[in-house]
């Protein structure tokens, strides 16, 4: 199989969003050897669906505008993901085709489909490809669906370029390659559910599994409750002062004192209605900043937020909550320490 190396600069396969103010794309040199036969059973696809999917992209990208009209119907259809491009991020989409950042970008897409196209008989060769194309996306917040969204916009205009030779066959070994190329970029790729909300710093992964576990031990959150205060009452006797209304009963008399009993049911339900309105960004950041503002006169130190947290964590694991939904709760509780008792 005849090959030879290349050094080229690959860019983004599907966008490339800016990193930085001032940049429009990502390079990542690579030294690519390119394969020009299709024959033997290397690369991810058959040899008939790699040897199809060359022919019909040699054909399209001979039509200079077939790049301008697949990112053009992507940010289009998708305005969202224009914000991603820094150079014609405010650009109004009627004149992005004349744009000179915007076609471009288009051209520097069609460059990084060329060597990806070429590379598809070799497993290794495209593994590591992809492997550079979703780390460099990974910080960005992309996401499989974006690449799949892209894949499904690229196949509809090579269907209208190429006409009667995109046919079903055409159209099987495209959306077998573009499948292989999603799952490859996808390993080091963030699924949406795991981006971090800059706001609120959650995830929907983390708020998922908060909700869920706690879900399964809520009927008994007063309890639980009690247990945590009872803890830290005993740890740190002078946190029991801030409660003036039982501050002087004993630690040991406390169950059963009606005041206290109050104050543990109004400690769970604002637990509990905190965790509830967690995937409603808005109400989760009233309710933090309803318990920051609403304790600020009484001074209560950060470290009894930490200390309450680190116990809700041992009781949960008494629960047997799983490690992973731990780690989750972890970092919703430094939110909400974060956001109660910021730290100085």
């Amino acid at each position: 199989m005849a090959s030879f190396k290349i050094v080229f600069l690959l860019s983004v396969l599907a966008f490339a969003c800016a990193y930085k103010p001032g940049t429009t794309t990502t390079t990542v040199t690579t030294t690519v050897t390119t394969v020009s036969a299709d024959e033997g059973n290397e690369g991810i696809l058959s040899s008939h669906d790699r040897s199809v999917i060359r022919k019909t992209w040699d054909q399209a990208k001979k039509d200079g505008d077939v790049p301008p009209q697949v990112l053009f119907r992507f940010v289009t259809a998708h305005p969202e993901y224009q914000k991603m491009f820094s150079k014609f991020a405010t650009v109004p989409q009627n004149e992005l085709l004349g744009n000179g950042n915007f076609l471009a970008q288009a051209y520097t897409i069609l460059a990084g489909l060329n060597v990806v196209v070429q590379s598809l008989s070799s497993q290794e060769l495209l593994a590591n490809q992809l492997n550079a194309l979703g780390g460099a996306h990974q910080a960005r917040g992309a996401t499989p669906i974006m690449f799949e969204q892209f894949g499904e916009i690229l196949t509809g205009v090579l269907a209208e370029e190429l006409g009667s030779a995109f046919n079903a066959e055409a159209q099987s070994a495209w959306k077998s390659g573009l499948a292989a190329l999603v799952a490859g970029i996808s390993k080091t790729l963030k699924k949406s559910e795991d981006l971090v909300d800059p706001q609120t710093k959650l995830s929907g992964h983390m708020i998922g599994d908060v909700q869920r576990s706690w879900e399964n031990i809520r009927g008994d959150r007063n309890a639980m409750i009690s247990s945590i205060f009872v803890k830290l009452f005993k740890e740190t006797p002078r946190i029991q002062k801030f409660f003036a209304k039982f501050a002087n009963v004993a630690v040991d008399a406390l169950a059963g004192n009606a005041d206290y009993e109050k104050q543990v049911a109004l400690v769970a339900d604002r637990l509990d209605t905190m965790i509830a309105a967690m995937d409603d960004k808005l109400q989760l950041l009233g309710n933090v900043n309803y318990m920051r503002y609403t304790h600020a006169a009484r001074s209560i130190p950060r470290g009894v937020w930490e200390d309450f947290g680190r116990l809700l964590l041992d009781v949960l694991n008494a629960k047997s909550v799983s490690s992973d939904d731990l780690d989750s709760w972890k970092g919703v509780l430094a939110v909400f320490v974060n956001g109660i008792s910021p730290k100085n």
